[in-house]
């Protein structure tokens, strides 16, 4: 069973570019946006609008419907798009509404990368089915890794400069701290230590993105200056986990670019679910969170 006719997947795609190409996509984007805000896909059927919640169509139907109307309203200020897999997989043509999201985006929207959040990290032969899955038949710009079982999850990167990973290096969940705050013997805190390993064992092509939380206290001055000028930075937390926005202010490269901060649920349901008018919400949400972020840049 098929979502609906033009949703099938075409036999042949184009090929899109990543590694340090992807890095170059990024930042024109930002560039052409003006735009550090990266809009997160994660379709939760309960919060959409009840025009289309409502609507005469199955619920992968309905939830594509809604992201293209998201993607549509939000591109022109978006420097990338993230689709949190777990959002898909719960319908029972998840994978397939994953795949066509991504294809509206590359087909409609080329120059605006699309990046799968699935923080995947396994074994190497787990981790070659995954990366069959995401860059071959998802076609993904980048995909969210966890690198805490090592070389084994780092390797397809290491061996493979044309796939870009976005690194867990340090995450914004509450609890995160639990573990990736633990101090070594060396002085350092787990995650910098991971940080390190990343940029030093991991990081041969350049092809990496690095994760950092906007809920710690530490002086990120110190970490973007170890990180290279043409590396990208994903800042989470900001929204509706109460990240400090000001953090952008302290990893912004010599461009004042080369972080950017993805907003999920504050930019999907910004709308009180009967308003006719929610799409002029999303517009705004999305519009006001780029001022946000242009005005810290302004003040560097």
């Amino acid at each position: 069973m098929k979502i609906i006719n033009s949703l099938v997947l075409c036999a042949a795609m184009t090929t899109y570019v990543r590694a340090s190409e992807a890095f170059k996509k990024l930042d024109d984007r930002m560039i052409q946006a003006n735009s550090l805000v990266g809009v997160g896909l994660d379709p939760d059927l309960t919060k959409m609008p009840y025009e289309i919640i409502n609507s005469d169509q199955s619920p992968e139907q309905k939830t594509f419907s809604f992201l293209k109307e998201v993607i549509t309203i939000t591109a022109p200020h978006s420097c990338c798009f993230k689709l949190q897999k777990a959002f898909y997989d719960q319908f029972d043509l998840g994978h397939e509404l994953l795949r066509q999201t991504v294809q509206f985006i590359h087909e409609n929207y080329p120059d605006i990368p699309a990046y799968v959040d699935c923080k995947i990290g396994d074994t190497d032969n787990t981790m070659k089915a995954y990366m069959s899955l995401l860059f071959d038949d998802i076609k993904a710009d980048a995909v969210v890794i966890n690198p805490y079982m090592g070389d084994d999850v780092m390797e397809p990167f290491v061996n493979d400069p044309k796939k870009t990973a976005i690194v867990l290096i340090q995450t914004s969940n509450p609890n995160a701290k639990i573990v990736q705050d633990i101090p070594l013997a060396n002085g350092k805190k787990l995650w910098q230590e991971m940080l390190d390993l990343a940029l030093e064992r991991w990081n041969k092509n350049n092809n990496l993105i690095f994760v950092l939380s906007s809920n710690s206290d530490c002086d990120y001055s110190l970490v973007r200056s170890k990180i290279p000028q043409n590396s990208a930075l994903l800042l989470a937390g900001i929204g509706l986990q109460g990240g400090n926005p000001q953090v952008v202010r302290q990893l912004l490269n010599n461009e004042k670019r080369g972080v950017f901060v993805n907003s999920s649920r504050g930019i999907l349901y910004p709308y009180v679910q009967d308003d006719a008018n929610w799409r002029s919400a999303i517009l705004s949400a999305v519009v006001e969170l780029k001022n946000v972020f242009n005005n810290i840049r302004e003040q560097q």
